[in-house]
């Protein structure tokens, strides 16, 4: 599939020359107006824009991250995640508790994301609803726009022929336990298995933003800037956003650049993430208390499996089987489930919780290892121990393990370890951080002493990959930063339009959930552009 025409007019530095010229700029400063500004342009930001640019809004989109087109994207690790991911692929809490993946490119986290495409169950919807005032966001109520975002990302079952054996034995290993592997949806068209999607599909066949929504926005008039951080948005009937020139790491920057944007609009849109955003309204002085607290982040850990035969986890497509079974622990909406990591050598070697001679023999090894991993939906206790705050001139996070959530994440270790057991594995790396060597399966094991473990930080790795809701929605200022409509309480049209804003552990993949969320909530707005826009 080729690169959509419409991507051409992404502004990129490369284009800063024609701009300068074309718009008179002086002393690098890039001053223009618009309808609204939408800061970012992942699941959330994408989608925004391409709806109110649709409907006839003068839109501006900027992104702090480059664009890459396929021929950029290669199997480099370290170049890989240096300039595609934020932090280089390791946002690290204060405490060193948890380390986070997330984008950081034109498409955001859907560039390099696994492709796992899920809405979460109606027990998530129905806590969204009794506790926070979300009116309608079952499955069943929401089907018109899942099935729209279904449609245009090309949602479909893995089909048998492309289940690796990493996810296999998830599937293997499940059923001979008694549990109910299930097979996964993902978002793409022509996908061959090439195993590449975390650091950017080099055919176009995963459908991220950059290839769907944000030209969908730019063929409806959008402007699209990437490589331009928000540093600040300033308020007022007429919005000021200010914007930094943010060179790409590895690719050096042309002598005539925009150093700085500064847009004015009476609608801003926030769709930076649920670590970013947070950062940006703080320092711009805007929200309410919740702006940065109980930051869920669906906190996840691994076991590797060590197999007779290759495994070679990171072929093929990432994620296609799934085990639900642990998910709502007595009923409580809250759990754990099982899926399978594509972990490349860098990234797994991170995760080994050895050192030295004992690391590198395992690396010797790697291909025979498959690495299945416990999501757990944060939140059993309450509010979740997780927050974003800006200080000292610094973006900071904050995590730990509550204790039920903690009790979940080791149920859900010891089910993945009796999976990859029963598919055959014949030593198992844990992730607890007492472990000096791979653990012999001996052929009667039992693993119940993993539920005595300890999940306090330091003894167990624990990752994520999905942050969110740390500007959360509720029905009361009381409970949130946003409203029902997504608008921040006490600051007139200023929005956050993506993961931030689900008042919950989400418990799911957030790309298809965040997609179709914002699409109601940005066609809602589009359709109040006279009045939102008249100053």
């Amino acid at each position: 599939m080729g690169i959509p025409i419409f991507n051409q007019k992404i502004i990129t530095p490369k284009n800063h020359s024609n701009i300068i010229q074309e718009n008179k700029i002086q002393n690098g400063k890039w001053e223009l107006t618009a309808d609204v500004v939408v800061i970012g342009s992942g699941a959330g930001g994408a989608v925004a824009a391409s709806e109110l640019a649709k409907n006839g809004w003068k839109v501006v989109l900027i992104e702090e991250g480059s664009y890459f087109t396929p021929a950029q994207f290669n199997s480099d690790e370290f170049i890989s995640q240096a300039r595609l991911y934020r932090d280089a692929g390791f946002i690290v809490t204060e405490e060193q508790t948890l380390s986070i993946l997330q984008g950081k490119s034109i498409g955001g986290s859907t560039t390099v994301n696994w492709q796992t495409s899920l809405y979460p169950p109606d027990y998530v919807t129905n806590e969204w609803s009794e506790r926070f005032g979300w009116q309608g966001y079952s499955r069943e109520e929401m089907d018109s726009y899942v099935s729209e975002v279904h449609e245009r990302l090309g949602v479909h079952e893995v089909p048998d022929n492309l289940v690796n054996a990493n996810n296999n034995v998830l599937r293997v290993g499940g059923k001979k336990v008694g549990l109910t592997p299930q097979v996964l949806r993902n978002n793409n068209r022509g996908c061959i298995g090439l195993g590449r999607c975390g650091l950017g599909c080099p055919i176009n066949a995963k459908q991220s933003a950059f290839l769907t929504w944000i030209p969908d926005a730019i063929e409806a008039g959008a402007i699209v800037v990437s490589n331009m951080r928000a540093a600040k948005i300033k308020e007022g009937k007429i919005k000021t956003v200010i914007a930094e020139f943010t060179p790409d790491a590895y690719e050096a920057a042309p002598k005539e650049v925009i150093q700085i944007m500064e847009i004015k609009a009476p609608v801003v849109i926030v769709s930076a993430g649920a670590i970013e955003g947070p950062a940006l309204l703080q320092r711009s002085g805007i929200g309410n208390g919740w702006v940065g607290r109980n930051l869920k982040v669906h906190p996840t850990s691994t076991i590797f499996g060590k197999f007779d035969s290759e495994i070679k986890m990171f072929h093929g497509p990432p994620q296609s089987i799934v085990i639900k079974d642990g998910h709502n622990q007595n009923g409580t909406g809250y759990g754990y489930w099982l899926e399978a990591a594509p972990y490349r050598p860098t990234l797994a070697s991170s995760l080994v919780p050895f050192y030295g001679k004992q690391q590198f023999d395992v690396m010797k090894d790697f291909t025979n290892y498959n690495a299945g991993i416990v999501l757990v939906r944060d939140g059993a206790d309450g509010e979740a121990n997780a927050s974003v705050k800006y200080s000292l001139g610094r973006r900071k996070v904050y995590f730990e393990l509550t204790p039920t959530d903690g009790l979940h994440m080791l149920r859900g270790l010891k089910a993945l370890a009796e999976v990859t057991v029963a598919a055959g594995a014949k030593e198992l790396i844990f992730p607890f951080t007492r472990f000096t060597e791979p653990y012999k399966v001996t052929g009667n094991d039992n693993f119940d002493w993993i539920l005595k473990e300890s999940t306090k930080p330091g003894d167990l790795t624990v990752g994520s990959a999905h942050p969110h809701g740390s500007i959360q929605s509720a029905n009361d200022p009381e409970k949130g930063a946003v409203d029902l409509n997504l608008e921040i309480y006490g600051h007139k049209n200023i929005f956050v339009m993506d993961a931030s804003v689900y008042p919950t552990g989400l418990s799911v993949n957030p790309q298809i959930t965040t997609m179709s969320i914002v699409l109601r909530a940005s066609r809602n707005l589009a359709s109040q552009k006279e009045e939102r826009t008249k100053v």
